[in-house]
């Protein structure tokens, strides 16, 4: 991974900013779940403020890649941190004021910052490839992902510190300051203006050019590709965590450090993949990288399946050589699964024209979304009905076949071609209906 490239003044304002805030939103997602559980102690309370989090970017998420392909991008980044700011101030006077947030306050501050959200991100994810190009996009796109795996994981360790000492409250004032923080620094960035506003805005036209951006990636079928791909990959990988703490707690019997170990070795691999993807990246096509990284994680998955069965855990005295086993798959699977994002994120920024960025990339985060719960729920049910390793083994083939289903429109598509002629190699008639 090139650090180099922080000397760019517009990229290193951008990283700064983005580190800023998301430590402050790590901090307060964990502080919050605290604060819930401890004040109701109620599990399916909890559950609902995750669910009702997730609602407002599922309706809104594809309509407002629309705004953020008309108005200025910079000045959206810049106004949306600090309304978050402001709502979060305003949120941590009420706390102050009353002594506690109730339970219908914290569901409005929820949806309030999770609407935010649905806005802010078709935004965001422009200014990366507005301000860098070429060979620096992959190393930034590197970055980019290594500060948003280091704030996931320091971020929580942080929040918890604080939280047992403090409460929620300095966690509140900490989160507002950072959106506050990170506006003050995108300021500053120059950001070209790519958007394109049409001279008359009404629902006619708003609707003409959300539709505009469908068309587009139907009609670009490497992007269709990586719609789809992504969908039914998050559908069937998202539930892997509730496989995992059933595998290693209920079977393998592990203890709560093996398994914030287990937890550790994902944070760890997360990091190192940022790493690598670079001297990786000069030997490989993005889409290369992209059919063989989400191949491998299917395959890593169906050996994991072999973990708890009876053949494989007679073979030792103890669970000490599963657990490692299944230590070091979770390792493999985190490297191989974030080289899988930020190979995505590079095919995507170099495929699709920045004028329509916003809509596109709101399309494909609003399925990816969406497809998240509704792999939890049903992997949930499966693991409480049919066998541990059946449920991974099946998870594992989803990805696998998925990824031979979409394999000619994957490594077709070239980094050395421009977007225009990449339509062209991935025109011919392939197979890669769902």
């Amino acid at each position: 991974m090139n650090f180099l490239v922080l000397k760019k003044k517009d990229l290193g304002l951008l990283m700064l900013s983005e580190f800023i805030s998301l430590i402050g939103t790590q901090m307060q997602e964990l502080a919050l779940s605290l604060y819930v559980l401890k004040t109701t102690g109620s599990a399916t309370l909890f559950a609902s403020v995750l669910a009702i989090s997730i609602i407002p970017q599922l309706i809104l998420g594809s309509f407002a890649g629309v705004f953020a392909d008309w108005y200025d991008r910079k000045k959206m980044i810049v106004y949306l941190d600090l309304l978050n700011g402001i709502i979060v101030g305003i949120f941590t006077i009420i706390f102050i004021l009353n002594g506690s947030l109730s339970m219908t306050e914290i569901y409005i501050y929820v949806i309030i910052l999770s609407v935010i959200t649905a806005f802010y991100r078709p935004v965001i994810g422009t200014i990366l490839p507005s301000i860098v190009n070429g060979e620096e996009l992959v190393a930034a796109t590197s970055l980019s992902s290594f500060i948003s795996n280091l704030s996931t994981l320091i971020g929580p360790v942080i929040g918890a510190m604080l939280f047992g000492i403090f409460g929620i409250f300095i966690i509140l004032l900490i989160n507002s300051f950072s959106y506050i923080f990170a506006s003050i620094f995108e300021m500053f960035i120059n950001v070209p203006k790519n958007n394109k506003k049409p001279e008359k805005v009404n629902l006619q036209v708003f609707k003409n050019d959300f539709i505009g951006g469908i068309k587009f990636i139907i009609g670009k079928k490497f992007i269709f590709t990586v719609v789809i791909m992504a969908v039914i990959v998050n559908f069937t990988l998202a539930p892997l965590t509730i496989g995992l703490v059933y595998l290693s707690k209920t079977i393998l019997k592990v203890s709560d450090f093996q398994y914030g170990l287990l937890e550790g070795s994902f944070a760890a691999s997360m990091m190192m993949a940022p790493i690598i993807m670079g001297p990786i990246h000069k030997k490989m096509n993005t889409g290369t990288i992209l059919f063989f990284s989400i191949f491998t994680v299917g395959i890593l998955i169906i050996i994991m399946g072999i973990i708890p069965t009876n053949i494989y855990l007679c073979l030792f005295s103890g669970n000490i050589i599963p657990y490692f086993s299944l230590l070091f798959l979770c390792f493999l699977v985190g490297i191989m699964a974030t080289m899988a994002n930020i190979a995505l994120s590079i095919a995507f920024q170099k495929t699709v024209p920045l004028e329509i960025m916003g809509r596109v990339g709101a399309v494909i985060s609003t399925g990816s979304l969406a497809s998240v719960p509704l792999g939890q729920m049903l992997f949930g049910v499966l693991f409480d009905k049919v066998n541990t390793s059946i449920c991974l083994i099946i998870m594992g083939i989803i990805p696998v076949i998925t990824m031979m289903v979409f394999r000619k429109n994957l490594m077709k598509y070239s980094d050395a071609l421009p977007p225009e002629l990449n339509d062209i190699v991935t025109s011919d008639e392939v197979t890669t209906q769902p």
